[in-house]
């Protein structure tokens, strides 16, 4: 029976692992197509001039309705992960009106990522099978003692895709040094099937729409002694980005909190600054994902004071979106904030441009997410391994002069 258990328990962690990757390329091909009829096909047929700013009203429109109607939706990162950590499980009542008001919030150009609403979703939707599953086989099976796992696995797995870091989860596996052999040995098969059915799904998929697997192509670092030099100050750097992007959450929260009953007058505003803002500089609009190719492939052209005023409005503007009822990821516009003002750095003290970029993100990132490993191996995906240690000490150098700050 023992091994009748554990067989169910490998086949439900592929056949999950598969369901991933089908749910995140969909989620993503149907925001594509949303997202290129408000923005593309529209324009071309309504030619109407600033097109930035009546789209986002409209959408702040909706999102209020959808607030006021549906609830808080889709629900961020954190609060799915708060209540899996609880409970074990994530409510999946409520997986649909997630889905439906993320596609909004995302087509209607918030500078939010998708990785929020995919988490809420794929973890509902994996708790949702693992309930079916568990009611057909054995009440002593390992799918019921250890079946949490596979929802903890399906939503590293989700936002291992969404970044295309596969090795994501695996500072999952590292956090609990206290956990048993035999726990870690079931969390790493677990996460290794997954993963593998996942990003195998993923892949063959977005063959289909010709996604682009890699997030942008930065270059090959030159790391010489001036640059060595640079990486304290970088870190630095990093640190007061994120103190300014904290600035920004408590400074939009207390100027919007008179309005948190008025949902729609409130997500109005929120499409008012982000349709002025997108206006006059239409990079910072969406997640960053995109909007990282271009800037990789025209950052020469542009002045240093542009790039790094392009990375402190996509900071504010993402804070803004999240406090005026806009609800998704910040991990994008976090990375794209990044690279914007690394480039504008690099420009203006004649740094290797790909070791400034990798260097300030990974320091901004580890201190607003406050999880170095995580963020290390989240971007050592998208930067070179020549720069594995500069990235190790900028994911936690940053975290450990903020404990010392608190301390």
């Amino acid at each position: 029976m023992k091994f009748l258990g554990a067989g169910t328990f490998i086949l439900y962690s592929i056949i999950t692992g598969g369901i991933v990757g089908l749910l995140v390329w969909s989620f993503l091909a149907i925001l594509t197509v949303t997202t290129r009829f408000l923005w593309v096909d529209l324009p071309n047929v309504i030619d109407i001039g600033a097109w930035p700013l009546i789209v986002c009203v409209v959408g702040g429109i909706l999102i209020g309705l959808s607030q006021k109607y549906l609830g808080n939706y889709p629900r961020l990162t954190d609060e799915v992960v708060a209540e899996f950590k609880q409970t074990k499980r994530i409510d999946y009542s409520s997986v649909f009106k997630g889905a439906i008001t993320a596609i909004c919030v995302l087509s209607f150009g918030a500078s939010l990522g998708p990785e929020a609403a995919l988490v809420g979703i794929v973890g509902g939707l994996s708790t949702w099978a693992g309930d079916v599953l568990k009611s057909l086989v054995k009440k002593k099976s390992i799918l019921n003692e250890h079946g949490d796992i596979i929802i903890e696995y399906s939503i590293e797995a989700t936002i291992g895709m969404v970044f295309r870091a596969p090795l994501f989860g695996v500072s999952t596996l590292l956090e609990d040094t206290k956990e048993s052999r035999h726990i870690k040995l079931i969390k790493t098969v677990v996460y290794s099937l997954t993963t593998a059915a996942g990003f195998s799904v993923f892949i063959l998929l977005s063959k289909i729409d010709n996604k682009q697997f890699s997030i942008a192509d930065f270059g090959t670092p030159a790391l010489g002694g001036y640059e060595i030099l640079a990486i304290i100050p970088l870190i630095l750097l990093g640190v007061l980005l994120a103190k300014l992007y904290e600035l920004f959450s408590h400074s939009a929260q207390k100027v919007l909190k008179p309005l948190e009953n008025y949902k729609v007058i409130r997500a109005v505003i929120g499409g008012i600054v982000l349709g002025l803002v997108g206006t006059i500089l239409p990079i910072t609009l969406f997640s960053g994902e995109h909007e990282l190719t271009e800037i990789a492939a025209k950052w020469t052209g542009m002045s240093a004071y542009l790039l790094l005023a392009i990375g402190i409005v996509k900071l504010f503007l993402t804070e803004f979106c999240l406090a005026s009822g806009w609800r998704g990821g910040h991990i994008f516009p976090i990375i794209f904030a990044g690279v914007s003002i690394g480039y504008g750095i690099a420009l203006l003290f004649s740094i290797d441009p790909v070791t400034s970029i990798a260097v300030v993100t990974t320091s901004l990132a580890s201190a607003v997410l406050r999880k170095p490993l995580a963020v290390f191996l989240l971007l050592i995906m998208i930067f070179q391994v020549k720069l594995v240690i500069p990235m190790l000490i900028a994911a936690y150098l940053p975290v450990y002069l903020l404990k010392l700050k608190r301390g």
